[in-house]
């Protein structure tokens, strides 16, 4: 389905948050944390424990996602719009040993629609680029 208008609108609706204040804090925090050595949930959270400005940090950049995923799983944002703007698994990736370790803690729902969303991109991208280009992910990509 060719994208339309009101498609448009919502993924620029989407990038004015990705833009806010609060979410370029966020990003800034994420691209001085996570680039570089992969972090363990151990090592996270010795250093960002729930309630510290790193833990706020992390909780904004995936709640973000997380949103974004429930509005792509109910329809709401056209996939080729969304995932042209994105590179969701560039995030996704990174977070994904903090949200395994949080959800190894009991809460086993932390994180799933950003997870959806995450796999949902590998698939568009196997689609429409090619296999070749679908990145190696750390995570299960079958549901």
């Amino acid at each position: 389905m060719i994208p339309t208008y009101q498609d448009a609108d919502i993924v620029l609706k989407l990038y004015d948050q990705f833009e806010s204040d609060r979410l370029r804090e966020a990003k800034r925090w994420f691209s001085s944390t996570f680039l570089g050595e992969p972090w363990t949930y151990e090592s996270f959270m010795r250093l960002h424990p729930r309630g510290s400005e790193g833990f706020r940090q992390f909780v904004t950049l995936y709640g973000f996602f997380e949103m974004v995923g429930v509005l792509h799983k109910n329809g709401l944002v056209h996939p080729d719009l969304l995932f042209d703007m994105w590179f969701i698994n560039g995030y996704f990736i990174p977070l994904y040993p903090i949200i395994e370790g949080w959800r190894a803690e009991g809460d086993i729902h932390v994180a799933e629609n950003f997870e959806r969303l995450a796999r949902a991109e590998l698939a568009w991208i196997a689609e429409k680029k090619g296999a070749q280009y679908v990145p190696e992910v750390p995570y299960p990509t079958a549901g």
